[in-house]
């Protein structure tokens, strides 16, 4: 849902105060929102999962962004996601190999990693790198004709969710995060419906669910044939900070392009990645127990490729194991270093636990727990066979999980699901064991002020040789007498903030909580709950810096996210603009340390980091403690409600735009100026045209200012207006791009009868965000009668006014109302000399006349993928259909008369840069005399 006007939210007082922009350094901001006489409701669940959905909105990626009618801030993007070419990359990645026990114990916790990670410079010059698929030439002549059934020799891999921050589409992290919120809303569907939440978490598991099957390419007989696991490059993505909608090719941000190459990785068999395929298909499971009753076909087809991705997982599966000892796995994924996955045994168990749901069929709970009783040790233990091998090498042995359920591990959602259906004493010891690590603390530990009251002993299950076989029910764990010996439990803050991990310490806090709730509903047992219950009171503000992690929640909170979208600059810097432009409404931010410290900065990717798994756990266990706590009847019943009518795209307090010296900013379009080398006979000027368009930011053309100044004192001695000569000092447009596109100045055009005359300077077919600078002067010509210049004083103008000058600091300028600025030939900033202010009744887009002919796709550029777009529109549209505005661009021969062929040999020709676009549209007639030419 885009909206059309250039200065949404533009602050009033511009026209009345002259704003300087310079290139001063912009100061660091680490400061959280906060007002101290009005501390946060640390008990709303209800508003603060209504806020942490909204995250997923922020993250969407595709060519049906802008339709979704969520953020108006956000539109589509890489679009050329859709054409990726089938070509084989080079080199070819790796297959992954995993990570030993003695790597895990280093590398857990670390995550995504982000900006500022030292990573291999890997030579984004080279035109071959990050182009096409993991793929073979001979695989893809073998699969042709399932990986590209219309024959264009591109894939459409459009949509699903940038990672976090960053644009990638990543795999584990994607499929651990779709299906921890399918399961939080599984378990916990009636607090959704509660509080009319249900359609909005529905259409996010629909988004990432459908994408899931999208990209899952299967043979005739429904046998998966490849599945794409990652779009984009983590290495090359970390190179640009902007928002995704201006990674466009031909466009500039600030000094240069953000335009990305985005190769695509995919599971096959002759590439496996057993780890991904499982990690989707747990997800898909999910989902078809979540629509099954209310959308039953979509369901089934939902159950068909969780079971055909979990059967490819199984098969691509490669491992070395001798019974009785740790096994290794070496069918893993590509991550470039982000994601690095430390095996597949986990998520092979999360999906086979799921598919168990989904069909009651046995097997695929054998496949998690099988054991060889056939074969015996020295010690009378049998080695398990299934899944639980990696963690369990013999039934002589047990587990006791100190992690928690996250993107890399997800064994603690596996046994939250496995021991009610096994109902045996390993699986249910497991499953406490983890909740009694993550609450607990040692009876010397003072927890006086942690909010509730930990638990000091371990539950005895029993030797472990004992537990592999037991029959045990939830109902005979409370009576079990306490362990005499275990007593580790996990770090804790002096204020009780449990801490496995620094790097983003609230997400696997909040994974914790969504299983302690899970264990409540289980095991009707709620020793856990008044843990959880307490931890998100520290999250929500009751902690000692005094704001919440959860961005927009209350009145105060951390403001600043590691966030590109929702920070939006037009500089490429993490420091500007000072404060973010966006409310990222519900993104939970990293968290603080054991200290209870915590930097609310952009740049600090620690403290800061948003990601899709960071709100994963942090949903369910919301919606697992209003379910306990925040329906009627509960002890927080009168502290919970949503935000009635509530205004996702709006922004919440504290995001007013300011440059470094606390001066309103305004955003959208306006202009800002300074002067130089004034004299008797002329001066200098400098006019500096901003694009800070946020509501979507965008790339526009066609953009024009005007001068205003006045030749009184050359009429008075009888001179006229060609005694005004102009001479161009510096075009940036021109230096920026080559000398392939200009800013154009024009001669002088009477305004009015009083002397007052205005020059226009037009950027046309100028793609930038940011700022362009245009230095030009305005001098008298010399009287060749009298061999003087005449004396025209400048200082008078009516645009000289605000003018400030940049002589001593060349980036010197003023924002200013008296230099207007307009687009499609309507004003869209300032006042003209005769008081004439911009239009409010009617927003004004910046376009050719609203259509921008030839951008089939919407990208804001016309390319060859907006003919793959159209031709492909023209074969298939229910396949591949256009947008609304899509098809309006699209119809650029004949315009009006429908789309045919000759519109896609049009959309070349644009493309080639062979037409003008004041040519545009083409007529059949015209087209024919182009295309002869060539």
């Amino acid at each position: 849902m885009q909206k059309g006007s250039f200065l949404k939210r533009s602050l009033a007082g511009v026209s009345a105060a002259v704003m300087m922009l310079t290139g001063n350094a912009v100061p660091t901001v680490t400061a959280a929102v906060i007002d101290k006489d009005n501390p946060n409701n640390y008990h709303n669940y209800a508003e603060a999962l209504q806020l942490a959905l909204c995250f997923y909105d922020a993250n969407k990626c595709g060519d049906e962004v802008a339709d979704d009618g969520y953020y108006s801030w956000r539109a589509n993007c890489h679009v050329k996601d859709g054409v990726i070419p089938l070509t084989p990359m080079t080199p070819m990645p790796e297959v992954g190999k995993g990570k030993t026990d003695d790597q895990l114990k280093e590398d857990q916790g670390l995550g995504a990693g982000d900006d500022g990670k030292t990573k291999p410079n890997l030579g984004d010059d080279d035109p071959d790198l990050y182009v096409g698929v993991n793929m073979s030439q001979e695989f893809i002549d073998k699969n042709k004709k399932y990986l590209d059934p219309d024959g264009d020799g591109t894939l459409d891999l459009t949509g699903g969710w940038h990672d976090a921050g960053d644009h990638v589409k990543f795999g584990l992290p994607g499929s651990y995060s779709a299906s921890t919120i399918g399961w939080g809303y599984y378990e916990f569907r009636d607090s959704y419906k509660e509080l009319g939440l249900d359609k909005h978490v529905e259409d996010e598991l629909h988004w990432i669910n459908d994408y899931f099957m999208k990209v899952t390419f299967m043979d005739d007989k429904d046998n998966v044939v490849a599945y794409c696991y990652q779009v984009g490059e983590g290495n090359n993505d970390h190179n640009y900070w902007c928002p995704p909608e201006l990674q466009v090719e031909d466009t500039m941000v600030a000094s240069s392009s953000c335009a990305v190459k985005r190769p695509a990785y995919f599971a096959t068999e002759e590439m496996p990645a057993s780890d991904q395929c499982a990690g989707a298909a747990a997800s898909l499971a999910i989902n078809y127990l979540n629509f099954k009753d209310t959308e039953p076909e979509y369901a089934e087809k939902c159950l068909k490729y969780a079971k055909a991705l979990y059967d490819f997982a199984v098969k691509t599966h490669v491992e070395e194991w001798n019974p009785g000892e740790v096994p290794s796995c070496s069918s893993l994924g590509y991550d470039g270093g982000f994601y690095t996955s430390s095996y597949d045994y986990d998520e092979l168990a999360w999906a086979a636990v799921w598919l168990y749901y989904c069909t009651e069929d046995y097997d695929y709970i054998n496949d998690i727990i099988a054991v060889d009783e056939t074969t015996t040790n020295a010690k009378g233990a049998h080695p398990y066979t299934g899944y639980m091998k990696r963690i369990i090498t013999d039934t002589g042995n047990c587990w006791q999980n100190i992690w928690v359920h996250c993107w890399d591990t997800v064994w603690g959602g596996v046994f939250a699901k496995l021991a009610p259906v096994t109902n045996t004493a390993r699986d249910w010891y497991i499953f406490r064991y983890n909740l009694e690590f993550w609450s607990g603390c040692k009876e010397s530990v003072d927890s006086s002020e942690w909010g509730y009251e930990p638990v000091h002993t371990h539950k005895y299950f029993g030797m472990d040789d004992y537990l592999w076989n037991t029959p045990m029910t939830a109902d005979e764990i409370p009576s079990l007498p306490d362990s005499k010996t275990s007593s580790d439990f996990i770090a804790k803050s002096p204020k009780g903030w449990a801490v496995v991990s620094g790097y983003g310490s609230a997400r696997y806090n909040t994974a914790a909580g969504l299983c302690a709730c899970v264990y409540a509903k289980t095991t009707k047992d709620e020793t856990f709950l008044p843990w959880a219950r307490a931890q998100m009171e520290y999250i929500l503000g009751n902690n000692p810096m005094g704001y919440a992690y959860e961005v927009g929640y209350g009145n105060n909170f951390a403001s600043h996210p590691h966030h590109r979208a929702s920070h939006c600059s037009a500089t490429q810097s993490m420091d500007d603009p000072i404060t973010q432009v966006h409310t990222l409404w519900g993104a939970l931010v990293g968290g603080p340390d054991l200290k209870d410290n915590h930097v609310d900065q952009t740049k600090d990717y620690i403290y800061n980091e948003v990601t899709d798994d960071y709100n994963a756990g942090f949903c369910g266990d919301l919606a697992g403690l209003y379910h306990y706590y925040g329906r009627k009847g509960g002890i927080d019943a009168k502290e919970n409600h949503i935000i009635e009518n509530f205004d996702m795209s709006g922004n919440a307090k504290g995001y007013e735009q300011v440059d470094e010296n606390g001066n309103s900013l305004p955003v959208g379009y306006f202009v800002s100026g300074g002067k130089a080398q004034e004299k008797d006979d002329g001066i200098q000027l400098k006019i500096v045209l901003h694009n800070r368009t946020v509501d979507p930011p965008r790339f526009e053309c066609d953009v024009k200012a005007r001068y205003y100044f006045n030749i009184k004192e050359l009429l008075d001695e009888g001179y006229d207006i060609d005694y005004i000569t102009a001479r161009i000092d510096y075009d940036q447009v021109a230096g920026y791009s080559d000398n392939k596109s200009h800013a154009v100045l024009s001669d002088p055009v009477k305004y009015d009868d009083k002397g007052t005359y205005y020059v226009e300077i037009t950027w046309k077919d100028c793609k930038f965000y940011g700022s362009r600078v245009y230095q030009f002067a305005l001098t008298t010509k010399m009287d060749q009668q009298k061999y003087v210049y005449p004396k025209w004083d400048s200082s008078n103008d009516y645009s000289y006014s605000d003018l400030v000058s940049f002589e001593d600091d060349n980036s010197a300028a003023a924002i200013t109302d008296k230099i207007t600025l307009y687009a499609d030939d309507k004003l869209i900033w300032g006042v003209e000399p005769d008081g004439t202010t911009p239009s409010a009744d009617e927003p004004i887009n910046v376009s050719n006349k609203n259509v921008n002919y030839g951008d089939a796709d919407c990208d804001g550029v016309v390319t060859i993928a907006d003919a793959v777009a159209v031709s492909r529109y023209l074969a298939n549209a229910k396949k591949y259909p256009l947008t609304e505005a899509g098809k309006l661009n699209a119809d650029c021969v004949d315009a009006g008369k429908g789309i045919t062929a000759d519109d896609v040999t049009a959309i070349q020709v644009i493309a080639s840069g062979s037409v003008n676009g004041s040519d545009l549209p083409l007529t059949a007639s015209s087209l024919k005399k182009i295309t002869a030419k060539k």
